[in-house]
């Protein structure tokens, strides 16, 4: 038999049917999992890259809040220190107050003596009262270059009207607080100052002090300088995804702290200014708020990398930025990497079930070959009833049919066997009735008739 028509056969068409569902399975389903499986893992990458930032940002954060609670406590201590040191004061104006009013100073004599006191005190650092009246006039201030003048324009270092916000909490409040930028006595340059005011009703004066608060700032300062030096060394022990790394930069893009020096050194160049204004644009403005962004990373040592960036922020001062980067193809190797495994192991499944679908579609064809072949033997006239023993063997249908075909076969042989027997005895019997037939023709002849007288003419002379 030709391989030709080996191929059209029933038990190989069976077979490669069977390899062909396998195969077109096998891709089908691989190509879901591998897909979903690819899907999935990118997501879990996300999400673990997200939780490194968000880790690392609430680290941030909880030293950030813990030197703005250090920074409020010590300004309320400052606060609270002020009130303090205006209580004696006020005891005192309502003593001189009382003195004027039972007769034995007058009031002249009394506001007098009140204003000197409240000119001369110093406390702290050389910190001072001031005194004005509704006008804003000047009536008791000890820089000589203030005293006696209608300040109502006065503005502190950053434009602000300072003492019409004064006049406004004591005469609204009755007393309180307010922020503001001054130069000290000694006329360095202004520095950081909270004053508290208070409205002395009687006389209607607005008496006030200030206490500077450079040195809380100062020190403000030194715990982020500290924290942000330990947040350097944190960094560079903090790596997710092989290449990630996270960053802080300030509002103004400066970087304070980074986990790659890539990144250091990127900052100095266009294209690295390029991708940190990439990331202020994305960058909240609250904390407590994440964004995503991509940037080709001129960091990068692949120009064609696109790297994945989560930006969030502390939202007060410091009003750093946060930023953790992860190269994209990083999230995506893990889904790449078991997508590669699950290819090879469905590769291996397909090679296991073709071979056992052959198997079973040779053991399920094979008898229904032999079937055939006997069929065409029998046609042929050499029909083996044991062929088919195998088959026949079987306790299915193809079982069935192959008995089937053998008893037939049988019966056929056997049929044939007496139809031989028959013709046989047909012919010899067809022989001696044409034997008789030639004699007798023969007889009959003249000649023979002649032969036959002559015969007997001879016979009776020898008698």
């Amino acid at each position: 038999m030709s391989t030709k028509r080996l191929r059209l056969t029933l038990s190989w068409r069976v077979s490669f049917l069977v390899a062909g569902l396998l195969v077109v399975s096998a891709i089908a389903s691989t190509a879901f999992a591998v897909r979903t499986t690819q899907a999935e893992l990118f997501v879990q990458s996300e999400e673990a890259a997200g939780n490194v930032h968000a880790s690392v940002a609430a680290l941030i954060q909880a030293e950030y809040e813990g030197i703005a609670i250090y920074r409020e406590e010590a300004l309320q201590r400052r606060k609270e220190s002020l009130k303090d040191v205006a209580a004696p004061l006020v005891v005192s104006l309502d003593e001189l107050r009382m003195a004027a009013d039972t007769g034995q100073i007058t009031l002249e004599h009394a506001q007098e003596r009140a204003l000197a006191i409240l000119k001369s005190v110093r406390f702290g650092e050389d910190d001072y009262f001031f005194t004005y009246d509704r006008d804003l006039n000047a009536i008791a201030h000890p820089d000589a270059r203030f005293q006696g003048r209608n300040l109502t324009d006065l503005q502190d270092a950053d434009g602000k009207y300072v003492l019409r916000e004064m006049r406004d909490v004591a005469l609204m409040q009755g007393s309180g607080f307010v922020d503001y930028r001054w130069e000290r006595l000694d006329g360095v340059e202004p520095a950081a100052k909270v004053g508290y005011v208070f409205h002395y009703a009687p006389w209607d004066w607005i008496i006030g002090t200030g206490v500077y608060v450079d040195d809380i700032d100062a020190e403000v300062r030194k715990q982020v300088a500290k924290v942000t030096a330990g947040l350097q060394q944190t960094f560079d022990h903090i790596t997710f995804a092989d290449d990630g790394f996270f960053c802080i930069l300030d509002r103004e893009g400066r970087v304070v702290a980074t986990g790659d020096p890539r990144f250091r050194a990127s900052a100095t160049t266009v294209e690295g200014q390029a991708d940190i204004a990439v990331i202020l644009k994305a960058a909240p403005s609250k904390p407590g708020v994440e964004n995503e962004a991509t940037t080709d990373a001129a960091w990068a040592t692949d120009s064609d990398e696109v790297w994945l960036l989560r930006i969030s922020a502390t939202g007060a001062d410091p009003d750093w930025v946060l930023v953790s980067a992860v190269p994209e193809r990083r999230l995506e190797a893990p889904g790449g990497a078991l997508a590669l495994h699950l290819i090879l192991l469905a590769v291996v499944i397909l090679l296991i079930g073709l071979a056992l679908g052959l198997l079973i579609s040779r053991r399920i064809t094979r008898p229904v070959d032999d079937i055939t072949r006997a069929a065409r033997d029998l046609s042929d006239g050499a029909f083996d009833p044991s062929s088919l023993d195998a088959a026949a063997s079987r306790s299915d249908e193809v079982g069935g049919l192959a008995r089937a075909v053998q008893r037939m076969g049988l019966e056929i042989v056997e049929r044939e066997r007496r139809l031989r027997e028959v013709v046989e005895s047909l012919t010899v019997q067809i022989d001696r009735a044409k034997v008789a037939e030639e004699v007798q023709g023969i007889t009959e002849t003249d000649y023979f008739q002649r032969l036959k007288s002559r015969s007997e003419e001879l016979r009776r002379r020898d008698q």
